[in-house]
């Protein structure tokens, strides 16, 4: 059972995500599992996304631009703490609303 400071931390997290139509969800433990597998399902997504280089600028040089970018993104592979982005969150709802609408409605 979610306490209630817990409850909130997740109404907070999935209204960010879903708008307010999550607002009307109860956070209990289905939708917290649901919850769990979005951030699962959407972290192989974040890893992917730590390849990708940042647009490169106009005026700079693309030898330049791309040893910086490759250095970046090494770095950040090597980074302790998983970030994940908010894209692949959004993309992870979309395909789970329905799931979390069941869960909300006890089904």
């Amino acid at each position: 059972m979610l306490d209630t400071h817990e409850q909130q931390d997740l109404k907070e997290f999935l209204v960010a995500l879903f708008g307010n139509q999550a607002q009307g969800w109860p956070m209990n433990e289905g939708v917290f599992n649901l919850t769990y597998e979005l951030v699962q399902e959407s972290s192989s997504c974040s890893d992917l996304m730590d390849l990708v280089p940042s647009p490169h600028a106009y005026f700079s040089n693309p030898m330049s631009w791309m040893k910086k970018q490759a250095r970046e993104i090494f770095l950040r592979a090597l980074k302790d703490r998983k970030d994940h982005y908010v894209i692949c969150l959004k993309a992870s709802a979309v395909k789970m609303v329905r799931q979390f609408q069941m869960a909300a409605a006890g089904v």
